[in-house]
Formats: C-alpha cells, sequence, structure tokens
C-alpha cells in the first residue's frame, strides 16, 4: 500500500511571506485528533462546512494565534479525505508556529501538488482538471484563467468523453460492417 496514502499531511496554501491571513490546509485520516490537538480540545467532533473562530495551541499548550478553523468531512472535502483549513494571521512567525506544533504532532509537509494529487487518486477529480489546477495557478492572462477554469469545472472532461464515446461507437460500426 501506498505510504503517503496512509499519512496525513498539512502544506500553505496561500503564497509565503507576510499578509493579513494565510491558509494552512490539513489532509488525511488524522485530520479530527490534530484539529483537537490543536483547539487544546475544545473541537471534538467538527461539523462538515463548520467555520469557527478559535484560540490553536503548541503542545505546550501556548497560544499559536486565534484562528478561523474550516472542516470539510471526507468524502465531501476537495482531496476525498477529511480535511481542514486553518486562517490565521500572515505573519511568517506564526505560520512557522503552527508548521513546528503540526510536525511535532506527527503530520508531514505536503510535496507540491499533494493536495490536487489526493483529489485526483480519490476520483475527485480526473487528470484534465488535476492539469488545469497547475495551468491555473500559472497563467499569465485573463485568457488563461478563464480556460483553466473552465477545464477544471470538468467541460474539456466531459467534452472528450463524448469523443471517446463517438470512437468507440464509430469503431464499433467498423467492426460489424467488416464482419457482416
Amino acid at each position: 500500500m501506498n505510504k503517503k496514502k496512509e499519512t496525513t499531511f498539512f502544506g500553505l496554501s496561500t503564497p509565503p511571506g507576510r499578509s493579513a491571513t494565510a491558509t494552512i490546509r490539513i489532509s488525511g485520516k488524522k485530520t479530527k485528533a490534530i484539529l483537537h490537538e490543536l483547539t487544546a480540545g475544545k473541537i471534538k467532533n467538527p461539523k462538515h462546512r463548520n467555520s469557527t473562530v478559535l484560540n490553536i495551541y503548541n503542545k505546550n499548550n501556548n497560544l499559536i494565534d486565534n484562528v478561523v478553523v474550516v472542516f470539510f468531512e471526507g468524502p465531501n472535502s476537495y482531496t476525498g479525505d477529511d480535511l481542514v483549513e486553518i486562517h490565521t494571521h500572515g505573519n511568517p512567525i506564526i505560520i512557522n508556529r503552527v508548521y513546528n506544533s503540526l510536525l511535532d504532532l506527527g503530520l508531514r509537509i505536503a510535496d507540491p501538488g499533494e493536495f490536487t494529487r489526493a483529489a485526483y487518486l480519490n476520483n475527485k477529480i480526473d487528470l484534465i482538471q488535476a492539469e488545469s489546477v497547475l495551468s491555473l495557478i500559472n497563467s499569465n492572462t485573463k485568457e488563461g484563467v478563464s480556460l483553466s477554469l473552465n477545464n477544471i469545472s470538468g467541460s474539456l472532461s466531459t467534452k472528450t468523453t463524448k469523443m471517446r464515446m463517438d470512437i468507440i461507437n464509430a469503431l464499433g460500426l467498423l467492426d460489424a460492417k467488416n464482419k457482416g
């Protein structure tokens, strides 16, 4: 079995640096337990798509920050697994403290693109949609953004599926004609 599939991982989903807010995502089987630990037991059974404003703490019970936490229960999340978004203040010191706390709790830092890879492996998106996420992130024009958004929504996937079915039907008709 794939070891990475069995682990819970986290990563910064906003650009690094100083900003008003930063978003750290956690995904995997231990997400609920980690959220329980970070909130000093304040969140035991998080509700799907519910936002909560609260404090998070490190393993020594020292305050890290006052944050907004949003929980997404698998399979109804982006990755298909339990997922939480922690919206902190965007000070790099705070982000580092959250990272250190998550590492202390046994999580690992996500590989680049791992959240999207998990979504693909859990059949939440197809390969075209996964590639379109990267294309959207790297688009430099309005047209590129629009095309990527359309592809993420599944429009290109729908067209290619229809073309595939048309080709299979045409091959079936040719095969039947050659045998007849």
